[in-house]
């Protein structure tokens, strides 16, 4: 459009220096610029109008160019984001899997460990518990078995000491009647007085 332009512009430029003379002459008579003139004149304002749209829409492509880059770029980052996604999203799909299968594999494992028990180890286990049972009741009857022994231990005991006091208690009593049995006293001093007292009156 520009060397449209410019060609006009070189075209109309040649025919007024052309017809400089004639133009002078008529309008020296009263008459108008030529008719090829006005034509080429009018031509050379459209192009440079259309010169003028064409720069406005050249900015504009540009523009929208700008901004279709721009947008190309938010794509691709957003279709790696979005890749990315994907690929995280794969690996946690893997490690679920992954995980399913151990926990179905432990399942198996459980189901087979209980199928294999055999009655003996049930028994083995029931045996065992019983032995604890009993080994506890036979704590406990030691420990209340010890407390009743020397309970009575100690009430033997009181009892013995009782006796032997008891004993001594009455060994003293005999040996005293023995003793007033045996001998008697001296008569008092008094009783011999009164005696003779008498016997002078």
């Amino acid at each position: 459009m520009q060397r449209q332009t410019a060609e006009l512009r070189r075209e109309l430029e040649r025919v007024r220096s052309t017809g400089v003379g004639g133009a002078s002459s008529t309008r020296g008579a009263g008459g108008s610029p030529s008719l090829l003139e006005a034509q080429l004149a009018g031509a050379v304002l459209r192009a440079e109008e259309a010169q003028r749209h064409l720069e406005e829409w050249e900015r504009d492509l540009q523009l929208t160019t700008e901004h279709a880059m721009d947008l190309q770029g938010e794509r691709d980052r957003l279709r790696g984001e979005v890749q990315t996604t994907r690929s995280e999203r794969d690996q946690l799909r893997i490690r679920a899997e992954a995980a399913e299968a151990q926990v179905a594999e432990a399942t198996k494992e459980l189901a087979a460990l209980r199928v294999q028990k055999s009655p003996g180890d049930q028994e083995e286990v029931t045996r065992l518990r019983a032995e604890l049972l009993a080994s506890r009741s036979g704590a406990s009857a030691s420990r209340a078995t010890g407390a009743s022994v020397g309970q009575y231990l100690a009430g033997s005991s009181s009892r013995q000491r009782n006796e032997e006091e008891e004993r001594h208690r009455q060994g003293d009593g005999s040996a005293q009647s023995g003793r007033g049995g045996g001998e008697m006293p001296p008569p008092p001093d008094r009783q011999e007085g009164s005696g003779e007292s008498g016997g002078g009156h």
